[in-house]
Formats: structure tokens, sequence, C-alpha cells
């Protein structure tokens, strides 16, 4: 999903058509408990599960936090690079993620 629109003006069409995307994103895809997800806002930052309307509150008022662009409350997956046990035994330095 575009994430770009985080970055617009709260006030644009844009900022709050991604917002209404986001939050049937959230609905798809996020783990609710009690129909309440995490509000990714500058304030909550996560922290807090509110119900999709005071979600959609807080980013139309107070805006998304701009550095959760990995959704990972929402389903999104990070890609960690992986070092494999073959370049583990290859490798003449220590690492902790060989052992």
């Amino acid at each position: 999903m575009d994430q770009s629109w985080i970055f617009e003006p709260w006030i644009s069409d844009v900022y709050k058509n991604g917002v209404e995307e986001f939050l049937e994103y959230a609905k798809r895809n996020g783990a609710a408990i009690n129909r309440r997800y995490y509000c990714p806002c500058v304030n909550c930052l996560n922290g807090k599960r509110l119900d999709i309307e005071l979600i959609r509150e807080h980013l139309l008022c107070d805006g998304f936090f701009k550095n959760y662009t990995m959704w990972t409350s929402y389903g999104e997956v990070l890609n960690l690079p992986n070092v494999s046990e073959t370049e583990c035994h290859h490798s003449n330095t220590y690492s902790k993620d060989c052992m």
C-alpha cells in the first residue's frame, strides 16, 4: 500500500483519502481486540488501542506517526537480512548471528 500520503498536509484530500484507506487496511489486517486497534497517531505512537472512529479523529487532527512506514501492527512483515549458515562458516569474523 502506498504510504506517501502520511507526509502530505493533514487538510489535503490526499491525506484524508490515505487515512480512510489506512482504516480499511487496519480493519482487514489488524489484530483487533474488542474492535480496538493500535492508534498510529503522533500522540499514541501505537501504544493505545482505540476504536476506528477515534483513530480516524486522531489521524485527522493530530497526524500520522511519520516514522511508522512499516505497519507491523497491521500485518506487514519486516524483511530483515538473514545470514546463512554457509556465510557464517566462511567468515573469519565473530558474529552473534552465527551462533
